[in-house]
């Protein structure tokens, strides 16, 4: 079904003057884009996204095929990165071998050992190793554990996004 409404020929584009109806829902067409920043939402607040992996390409003195070369190329980088990258995460976010248990022979027992280190507000079931190193004078390296934030709402592309 056609959404051009008998409006004319559909030879040429040149023929298509109505873009009321473009989204072929009777909306207002491109009217609506006005004053929503278009693709100025996509330009960084300092300048390029150092983030995009094509933001770095000499359009001007490079020919369509060299673009699209050049272009497929760094995005296939990009998604090696980041497949690189969540299986990094993935592996440190379910990597087991964090934590150590410790036993004593009676309830009593490791009561008393957690109210002498000071522990027992903590929890008396799992206590945060860095709390208990803290308490004993040891000092951990640092980690870095990153957090999965994928399911994050891109803000430059959300400002292309039109509210129903």
């Amino acid at each position: 079904m056609s959404s051009h409404k008998g409006k004319g020929s559909l030879d040429s584009l040149e023929s298509v003057t109505d873009l009321s109806d473009l989204d072929g829902l009777g909306g207002t067409g491109l009217a609506d884009l006005d004053g929503s920043n278009g693709l100025d939402a996509l330009e960084a607040a300092g300048g390029r996204d150092p983030l995009d992996p094509i933001g770095e390409l000499d359009y001007e003195n490079l020919s369509n095929e060299q673009v699209a070369v050049k272009e497929t190329s760094a995005v296939l980088e990009a998604f090696k990165a980041r497949a690189k990258a969540e299986q990094e995460r993935f592996t440190l976010a379910t990597d087991s071998e964090y934590w150590v248990g410790l036993c004593f022979q009676t309830r009593e027992q490791k009561e008393h050992f957690l109210r002498e280190a000071k522990l027992l507000q903590a929890g008396d079931k799992y206590i945060d190793g860095a709390l208990l190193a803290k308490r004993m004078g040891i000092a951990l390296p640092p980690a870095a554990v990153p957090y999965n934030v994928s399911a994050k709402v891109d803000a430059k592309y959300a400002a292309l996004v039109k509210d129903l």
